[in-house]
């Protein structure tokens, strides 16, 4: 047996450094700013946060959170939501179904 109870098994230094390595390599291929997810036609925008102490790369609209499954893309941002995001103006209007909250 290892270490300590809490260690997760297979988890050890060069684990931790293979995933670091593999997403400072992703966050190299998406320097563009724009990426699909997986096989998605949908462009969206990327930007920089970290996790766990590490920089990822990731969507400005959040809707998919495994930097691994970003591609990267040179076509044009279609998101609607990134580009909201991007643009930082938020809307007033509250989509057809939802209740506006007073807040």
């Amino acid at each position: 047996m290892s270490g300590s109870a809490n260690e997760e098994p297979g988890a050890d230094g060069a684990d931790v450094e293979h995933l670091a390595a593999v997403l400072a390599r992703r966050r190299r291929e998406l320097a563009g700013g724009r990426a699909t997810i997986g096989a998605s036609s949908v462009v969206h925008a990327v930007e920089e946060t970290v996790w766990v102490g590490v920089r990822v790369p990731v969507v400005v609209c959040r809707a998919a959170t495994d930097p691994l499954r970003l591609r990267p893309s040179e076509k044009p941002v279609t998101c609607r939501r990134c580009l909201r995001r991007a643009s930082g103006v938020r809307s007033a209007r509250v989509p057809r179904g939802q209740t506006e909250l007073d807040v």
